[in-house]
């Protein structure tokens, strides 16, 4: 609204120098024209709802196959920053295949991706998932044991590029799926 009131302002000040009428009227109509089209794409741009927000979260299918996915790993999948998005891609990918995933992400998640108000809310709402399928792990530890325990209780598993080295005990048994984004759809080795 601002803008507006001062493109106007402005439009008044050229007003003076550049009369409305004669040679500089098709000028004139013009900016007005160039001046509403951006107001209507500002107002349409500001109309949608932010990247991150996504339709209502679903509960999974009675007969979908559960499986975990390391959040914080998958994260940085396409590229050396992590991206909210990539995840996004992965989780959507296996609700297609069939599968009920659970998400495992660090608590210094939200500092990876730059943003420190993100919640086990806020990350289920993004992901499209119901809360009780995202945790974050408390600060100051390993996401890493507790994606090993509850796979591991549950057997089920696990999505992540992760080689747990140094949980070579806890891996023993499970089934790791590692991944890549290859031109914005996931390839996945092992499911």
């Amino acid at each position: 609204m601002i803008t507006l009131v001062l493109t106007a302002l402005f439009g008044v000040y050229l007003s003076r120098f550049y009369p409305l009428t004669g040679i500089y009227q098709p000028y004139w109509i013009g900016a007005v024209l160039f001046v509403l089209i951006l107001a209507l794409g500002a107002r349409l741009g500001k109309s949608r709802p932010p990247a991150q927000d996504r339709t209502a979260p679903q509960d999974p299918q009675p007969d979908s196959q559960e499986i975990v996915i390391d959040g914080t790993n998958v994260l940085y999948w396409d590229g050396e920053q992590a991206e909210l998005s990539t995840l996004c891609i992965v989780v959507d990918d296996l609700r297609r295949r069939g599968y009920a995933p659970f998400v495992f992400l660090d608590a210094s998640s939200r500092h990876h991706l730059n943003d420190t108000s993100l919640t086990e809310k806020s990350f289920a709402k993004a992901l499209g998932l119901p809360q009780a399928r995202v945790r974050v792990c408390p600060a100051k530890t390993e996401a890493d044991a507790f994606i090993l325990k509850f796979a591991r209780e549950q057997t089920l598993p696990v999505v992540s590029n992760d080689r747990f080295g140094d949980r070579h005990q806890q891996t023993r048994g499970l089934k790791l799926v590692k991944g890549i984004i290859a031109r914005g759809k996931p390839i996945f080795d092992g499911l």
